[in-house]
């Protein structure tokens, strides 16, 4: 994952919280999941317009949606969780262009929310 968009969603996402209970394990390794996704879509199937500041919102509106408590993120490896994510991700063997079409029809909706 590139450093400049993991300090972005941290700073992002660090500074959240809610009244909910604290982030979990299988939520930690959610967010990673979306956010590796983000960065694949980025950096493999040439969305590398996509503005950080717009998946760090979007990142956030996904955790409030789910009711996330996001004032424990930095308790959890998420440089490690986003990589394990990205890597998984990138070893789906299905061509980029069918993986690429399939993570961007599932995911960029998302943005629609937080512009």
């Amino acid at each position: 994952m590139k450093k400049s968009i993991r300090i972005l969603l941290l700073a992002g996402l660090f500074g959240f919280s809610s009244t909910s209970f604290a982030l979990s394990e299988s939520e930690a390794e959610d967010l990673a999941d979306l956010t590796a996704v983000f960065v694949y879509l980025k950096n493999d199937c040439g969305y590398q317009d996509l503005p950080d500041a717009q998946i760090r919102k979007a990142l956030v509106f996904f955790a409030q949606q789910n009711r996330w408590d996001l004032s424990n993120y930095a308790s959890y490896n998420m440089k490690a969780l986003g990589e394990a994510s990205y890597k998984d991700l990138s070893g789906i063997a299905i061509t980029n262009d069918k993986k690429c079409k399939s993570l961007a029809r599932d995911s960029l909706s998302l943005l629609a929310y937080v512009k």
